[in-house]
This record gives structure tokens, sequence and C-alpha cells, in this order.
């Protein structure tokens, strides 16, 4: 079993190359994160994590949900 390797993790929106990755359109991978925020109680500002798994998690590290899950 690999490992999941951590995409993004900075301020703003992640880049075309984030969605590219994870194998799936810009516009749903915005989507997808709009819905995991909303979903956990966070602001559309609140950083995340995103993982080449699709996992995303809080600045603090704490799961919140899965992209492909999402669309």
């Amino acid at each position: 079993m690999v490992a999941a390797r951590k995409l993004w993790d900075q301020t703003g929106n992640p880049p075309t190359w984030v969605s590219d990755r994870l194998g799936i359109k810009r516009w749903q991978l915005r989507e997808a994160i709009h819905k995991i925020k909303s979903h956990s109680g966070i602001q559309g500002s609140d950083d995340v994590i995103i993982w080449d798994n699709g996992d995303v998690q809080t600045a603090n590290e704490e799961y919140i949900g899965n992209i492909y899950d999402e669309i």
C-alpha cells in the first residue's frame, strides 16, 4: 500500500495542476471543496490540505472528507 502524498496546502484556490493530478475537472474540484467545507462547518476562506487520494483535511490536519465522494 502506498501512502497518500500531499498535493496542496497553501492559501488560496488550488491551481489547475491539482485537479489534473486527481483526474478531474477544475470545476469539480472547486465544487467538491465547497461541499466538504460546508458539511464540515468551516468557512470558504479557511485553508485545507488536499491529498493525492482525494482526502481533504483542515489546516490542523483533521479529516473532513474526500473529493471523490463529492463528485
